[in-house]
């Protein structure tokens, strides 16, 4: 410690609680509660600028960047100071606003300006699944019974129901809904339906996603007929090359076409296989909603899916999880900064939302870059580094996408 404090633990009195008072400096706080992320309230100097501004505490955990804390572990080994006078926090006060915890977390409070600290002695460790790969935490499954409803019938009232409450519905939800309606309906549709939803009695025909919606709905239901088994297998044929080309593109775009040998052959088949069982979805929900599609998915399981990364792909950072957990990793890391993403949505901001650098998402030990753009769509996701991708690939450079 750089300085001396007054601590007081109240596990004494059964309390998992420790109080500690005086001058803080920057790394003796990383030692008391950044490095273990302990959720913290700091007491604030009376009249000070960080009270006058966000009142007498805050509560949160110091945000950090991965260059920051790199650093900070070289300091306590090389025994250097380290000139920072502000601590960001992420806050997750209710009485505080969106913009002000926008501020806490980018900006943050001045050192000097905090009195005393107290917090509760609690991490949860990482669970790993016996092959290395990080668990996702806080994720209960529930068996449910489904037998005796009908999903398609569901899934029409629920679209119906988003687009009524003036939630922008994804082009794939509406290309679903399209699809399902024409099945339920022999064929036939309302064209002030298409309208509603962009679509002409022209382009009707041509989209195949509409069509692959409406065959897999007479399929459940036993209503091919053979003509529609055989448009069936067409359109499926169709959209299954789409993919393989998106997929041979993304390999080309990288420049590592050429350079694939017969070992990753194995690589490739599992690739073709996920990408197949691959359908859009929705990861962030609200009026205006975040979601991933084919082409996002094959941009950052290429890249950054141990299981797929072939080639030069192999110097990208890989994910510390399993590629079956990767939508669920995506949708806590989203949760960690929901409120700033509903901001940009609704925003008159005309480019993406981005988060990197100093500005990366910090998640269960782990800092993430993020790229959305303005209709809602995941562009790039990839962690910065990883204890798991530098004992995987020891010669990564793990920060680019």
């Amino acid at each position: 410690m750089r300085n001396n404090y007054q601590v007081i633990d109240y596990s004494k009195f059964g309390l998992p609680t420790m109080e500690v008072v005086g001058n803080f400096y920057y790394q003796d706080l990383y030692e008391l509660v950044g490095k273990n992320q302990f959720m913290t309230t700091f007491e604030l100097t009376h009249d000070s600028d960080s009270s006058l501004e966000y009142g007498s505490s805050v509560l949160g955990v110091i945000f950090y960047d991965r260059k920051t804390l790199d650093s900070l572990e070289t300091s306590f080994q090389t025994v250097n100071e380290i000139n920072k006078h502000r601590i960001r926090i992420d806050s997750p006060s209710r009485e505080l606003s969106d913009e002000k915890k926008g501020d806490l977390k980018y900006r943050g409070i001045c050192v000097e300006d905090i009195a005393s600290i107290s917090f509760l002695t609690y991490k949860r460790e990482a669970e790993i699944y016996e092959t290395g790969e990080k668990k996702v935490p806080d994720i209960t499954e529930i068996g449910v019974d489904c037998s005796g409803l009908d999903a398609d019938v569901l899934n029409q009232n629920y679209l119906v129901s988003k687009h009524n409450s003036g939630t922008k519905l994804i082009q794939y939800e509406k290309e679903q809904l399209v699809g399902i309606t024409l099945a339920f309906n022999n064929g036939r549709i309302d064209s002030r339906v298409l309208k509603e939803f962009g679509f002409s009695e022209e382009n009707l025909k041509i989209n195949l996603n509409i069509w692959i919606s409406f065959y897999k709905v007479r399929e459940r239901r036993h209503q091919l007929t053979e003509i529609d088994k055989n448009s069936y297998a067409e359109t499926k044929g169709i959209l299954s090359l789409e993919k393989f080309n998106k997929i041979v593109k993304e390999l080309a775009d990288a420049g590592i076409d050429a350079s694939l040998k017969d070992s990753c052959s194995e690589n490739l088949k599992v690739i073709f296989e996920a990408v197949e069982g691959f359908s859009p979805s929705i990861l962030m929900h609200g009026k205006r909603q975040i979601y991933w599609d084919i082409d996002s998915y094959i941009h950052i399981a290429l890249r950054h899916l141990k299981e797929y990364q072939i080639g030069n792909f192999e110097l990208k950072t890989a994910f510390s999880y399993k590629a079956e957990d990767l939508k669920l990793l995506i949708e806590k890391v989203l949760q960690r900064i929901e409120y700033e993403i509903e901001d940009y949505l609704l925003s008159e901001s005309i480019g993406d939302f981005v988060r990197h650098g100093k500005m990366a998402i910090y998640y269960n030990g782990d800092h993430y870059h993020l790229r959305i753009n303005k209709e809602g769509r995941i562009i790039q996701f990839h962690a910065v580094d990883t204890a798991f991708n530098k004992s995987m690939h020891p010669t990564a450079n793990g920060s680019t996408d």
